[in-house]
């Protein structure tokens, strides 16, 4: 265990550890490439972003943007050169958990406990090309607006929903709703779909995590005058979708191929949707320069 300014950075947090005991926390999942981990900046801004929505970050219990980078930054690298010595993956999947430090029994922390980083990696062999097929969730998504778009460390219902995953066969992810039938996300992925010439992606105000990756596409949009609606829509409009892709910060941008939706197949076109994706891989590797 290690404390650098007053942070403990640890691979093995105590039995005391607010993160074990209550998912007292937030953390960001990071690809990194050869030990460039892509999109830094926008990970550690939105870990500062959540940390200080959850108060584990406040005027006593702070550090900077540059402290996260260095750290996210060294351990990506050393964690390549480890790995490459008995596996030559290019690809590793980098992930910094922030909780809040250790505490006795009871829900109630305290404001001014030291903050404890947990890194971790693991090696990632990236498919190209590839296509997902989506399934319809049974289960739905709690709506929290106090929690909601905070990659917070309570995830049991992405835990549900990939164990429902294993019952509904020939598919990859599935769609996941309110309890009125309002689009929000996938099991780990944010959802864009395009209906008419016009893109739209599910409002998270209410629920959801807004992946560093659905920023990131946000915002080329914006900047290529793509328009994108962010708007609550019943998952039926999938059925006039023409193009839909899932993202995240790990296999960035994928195009769905068709979608099993109450018992009809529906199919999209994904050539769109792999060209959005080569232009805007070539931005995140610029935005890293």
């Amino acid at each position: 265990m290690t404390n650098l300014s007053g942070f403990i950075i640890t691979k093995s947090p105590t039995l005391k550890n607010r993160a074990l005991n209550y998912g007292d926390g937030c953390f960001s999942t990071m690809l990194s490439n050869k030990g460039q981990v892509e999109l830094l900046h926008r990970h550690v801004m939105r870990l500062l972003t959540d940390a200080k929505k959850l108060h584990i970050l406040n005027d006593e219990v702070i550090f900077t943007i540059n402290d996260l980078k260095v750290l996210i930054n060294d351990f990506a690298l050393n964690s390549y050169k480890l790995s490459n010595k008995n596996d030559q993956a290019e690809y590793q999947v980098v992930k910094l958990l922030i909780a809040r430090g250790d505490s006795e029994r009871g829900y109630t922390p305290s404001l001014h406990s030291s903050v404890v980083l947990v890194p971790s990696s693991q090696n990632y062999h990236r498919i190209a090309n590839r296509t997902v097929g989506l399934g319809l969730a049974r289960m739905t998504l709690a709506e929290q607006p106090i929690l909601s778009g905070i990659k917070h460390l309570n995830r049991l219902e992405q835990v549900m929903a990939k164990i429902e995953l294993t019952d509904h066969k020939g598919v990859d992810d599935l769609v996941l709703t309110n309890a009125k039938g309002i689009m929000i996300e996938l099991t780990s992925s944010n959802l864009f779909y395009c209906i008419d010439g016009q893109w739209h992606t599910p409002c998270l105000d209410k629920s959801g995590v807004n992946g560093v990756m659905r920023q990131f596409v946000l915002d080329y949009m914006q900047r290529n005058k793509i328009s994108c609606t962010v708007c609550e829509m019943n998952v039926s409009a999938l059925a006039f979708a023409q193009s839909v892709f899932s993202c995240n910060a790990v296999t960035q941008i994928v195009p769905v191929s068709f979608l099993n939706m109450n018992g009809n197949c529906i199919k999209f076109e994904t050539q769109s949707s792999q060209l959005l994706a080569q232009k805007i891989s070539v931005e995140i590797v610029q935005e890293q320069v």
